[in-house]
């Protein structure tokens, strides 16, 4: 691991470990001076071995001024020739969690296994050992020859890429390390394999445990539970719909039969109703074919298609619009040939004959309807010749009509408004 690119601030930092065939060593565990042999870990020139009675022993560059790499890599250096002296680590904690999504659209349900943290020990140790394309600081065998891979971090963490491609990968954090526990033999051994920061980027050391299997079975049983309930609901809840669409199936078809039933019972009753009007059709053909119509003579006689259903004479019932019914209607307010229709029959009833065939007369064929004039028509043809004389004026709607204001129909002799 490169330990270039270390603050410049720190590049005063002493050379705390020499290097010497092969191993790291502290200035007092050396000869002093140029005899100690250690070179600089980082630029490989000669150090001198200085021992201080008031001060800290420390190594310095023969000849040549300090690198600005030399305190980071021998502390890097260092903490590796550590592990592989001790040959045991202390793994940080690790919370293993597991996820479900038995119900689509819905939150997934969770839950984790924690295992804290423990001392293992390494059955084999072996310095940058090539994995594939990398090269681990250390790689490591567990007693269940699991492989560990071990990385100190003193400048700069491990790469993304190689995170994810390394599984066991632990990373020992020695980046804020006390420069006290940095000259520290015991210090720096305890920091290294026991008490610095650390951290897992893969680790599939425990999923084989039973902890953890039972943890992801029970949820993902529960997963499974939730999932059949929740079709168990659906089902009901389909169930339920389908029964509500038979009801209301079975509800519309039996709506239908009835209404056909009714439709055969009216088809029915009008043919009864038909047939017990033949009768009364005949009377009223007869009356028809022997009716004569009177001459004309004013606004008061006024020949009119069909008027011969009425039971009184055609000038008796228009006489009795123009005098009675016209006067009394409303300046204001437009009227229609029902209306005046409504007050003659009440003056002038249907005769017997007559009756019975108008009330029925929705349920005549079409044929026999031909027969009987629409005495609404007869009435609304009256009112029309009565406004193209301009004794009353057409409404705004159809066989709609108002009357004038003041004394408007004077001159015809009918009446002073």
């Amino acid at each position: 691991m490169s330990d270039q690119g270390r603050p410049a601030s720190d590049g005063n930092l002493k050379v705390p470990f020499g290097l010497k065939d092969g191993r790291l060593y502290r200035p007092d565990d050396v000869p002093s001076g140029l005899p100690c042999g250690c070179i600089c870990p980082a630029c490989e020139t000669k150090l001198v071995a200085n021992h201080g009675k008031q001060k800290r022993s420390y190594f310095s560059h023969h000849r040549t001024e300090s690198c600005a790499g030399g305190y980071e890599t021998a502390v890097h250096l260092m903490a590796k020739q550590v592990i592989l002296d001790e040959m045991r680590l202390r793994i940080p904690p690790i919370t293993i969690p597991f996820e479900f999504s038995p119900i689509e659209d819905e939150k997934p349900i969770r839950s984790s296994v924690h295992y804290p943290e423990r001392d293992v020990e390494l059955v084999d140790v072996v310095a940058e050992k090539q994995q594939g394309r990398w090269r681990p600081d250390l790689t490591a065998t567990l007693r269940n020859q699991a492989s560990l891979y071990i990385e100190i971090l003193v400048t700069h963490a491990v790469e993304e890429e190689k995170a994810e491609t390394l599984d066991n990968l632990v990373e020992v954090d020695l980046s804020n390390i006390p420069l006290e526990s940095v000259y520290d033999a015991k210090a720096f051994s305890e920091e290294v394999v026991l008490n610095a920061p650390r951290r897992w980027y893969r680790c599939s050391l425990y999923d084989d445990l039973k902890r953890t299997k039972d943890a992801r079975r029970e949820l993902e049983e529960r997963a499974a539970r939730m999932a059949s309930e929740h079709q168990a609901q659906k089902a009901e809840q389909e169930k339920r719909a389908y029964h509500t669409q038979m009801a209301q199936m079975r509800e519309e078809n039996r709506r239908k039969a009835s209404q056909r039933l009714k439709s055969k019972d009216s088809f029915k009753n009008d043919a009864l109703i038909r047939q017990k009007l033949r009768g009364q059709l005949s009377k009223v053909r007869d009356r028809k074919a022997a009716y004569v119509a009177p001459p004309a003579g004013g606004l008061d006689n006024i020949p009119v298609d069909g008027e011969w259903v009425f039971s009184v004479p055609r000038s008796t019932w228009q006489h009795y619009i123009l005098e009675d019914c016209l006067p009394n209607m409303r300046v204001d307010q437009s009227f229609t040939a029902k209306d005046i229709l409504a007050k003659v029959v009440h003056q002038f009833p249907w005769s017997p004959d007559i009756s019975e065939v108008m009330r029925m007369r929705h349920k005549l064929s079409d044929a026999d309807a031909q027969d009987i004039p629409d005495p609404v028509q007869i009435i609304a043809a009256y009112l029309k010749v009565l406004a193209v004389h301009a004794v009353i004026s057409f409404g705004g709607g159809q066989d709609s009509f108002t009357r004038f204001k003041g004394d408007r129909w004077s001159k015809y002799g009918i009446w002073s408004g």
